[in-house]
């Protein structure tokens, strides 16, 4: 895969996942959720009842964001705990009525998506190394749980960043802000506030937390009919940390290949 095919293959994930976080943070009202969490929601969406332990090891929260997640889940009136049938030391989490209500939402939601998404699924399968299946799967899969196994895939490109862009350091729409930033030339603040669905002072306040963390710095004098403008480019970090994901997508292109040429066969069953 060249450099060009990277970038598009970079653009058109990037572009993809932002939809889908759009989808989940309409159901349960979050905001920029992390790929975990969502993780975490849609197993708990399609399982109806699972232990802590199982959504710890399948979103990979830890057991502390695993706690914090359902306590908002409980004040909601979406979840309950309780002792699990066959194992008394470990706790179950199970939908409530409102609960249920949530998970018929968001698997509605997410069906009317991926209905909308095969045209993006099929150029993202297109650019991916290998060649992706020639035929579609004999039956089609659960709209939640296709909307899983995607969420995994993401994680797992999440996981190729360099440590100090993860395990909470990085937060998602300052990752999204980082590869919009990378791939182009020089980014002025104000036009990270449409794609980051922010105000000015907010695209400017995830600025300054990449320019904290060392992924991007302001810079001045770059555009000749206006000396002082400020753009916003990636510093030798942020590259690294993009370059990663670009060398996951390589890691991962014969499952994303084959995952996205599902989604882009994908109907209803």
């Amino acid at each position: 895969m060249d450099d060009e095919a990277r970038g598009r293959a970079i653009g058109l994930l990037g572009d993809f996942n932002d939809r889908m976080t759009r989808v989940v943070d309409a159901v349960f009202g979050t905001s920029w959720a992390e790929i975990e969490e969502i993780i975490a929601l849609v197993l708990l969406a399609s399982e109806r009842i699972v232990t802590t332990r199982r959504i710890a090891d399948v979103s990979g929260l830890g057991r502390r964001a695993v706690s914090r997640l359902i306590l908002r889940l409980q004040k909601e009136d979406l979840v309950v705990t309780r002792a699990a049938a066959t194992d008394a030391r470990a706790v179950e989490v199970a939908l409530t009525a409102a609960g249920e209500e949530r998970a018929l939402t968001l698997h509605r939601e997410t069906t009317a998506f991926f209905s909308a998404s095969t045209d993006i699924a099929r150029a993202i399968s297109d650019r991916m190394a290998t060649p992706a299946p020639s035929s579609p799967p004999v039956s089609p899969a659960d709209a939640l749980d296709l909307l899983l196994r995607i969420c995994e895939a993401g994680a797992r490109l999440v996981r190729y960043m360099p440590a100090a862009a993860t395990r909470g350091k990085l937060a998602a729409r300052q990752r999204a802000g980082l590869v919009l930033i990378a791939m182009q030339d020089g980014v002025r603040p104000s036009e990270l506030a449409g794609p980051l669905e922010l105000s000015a002072a907010g695209a400017s306040h995830v600025v300054d937390q990449l320019c904290a963390k060392g992924f991007v710095a302001r810079v001045r004098g770059t555009v000749p009919e206006d000396r002082r403008a400020v753009v916003i480019r990636a510093t030798p970090a942020g590259f690294e940390a993009v370059g990663a994901v670009a060398f996951g997508i390589e890691q991962e292109s014969a499952s994303l290949a084959a995952l996205f040429a599902e989604l882009a066969a994908w109907r209803t069953a």
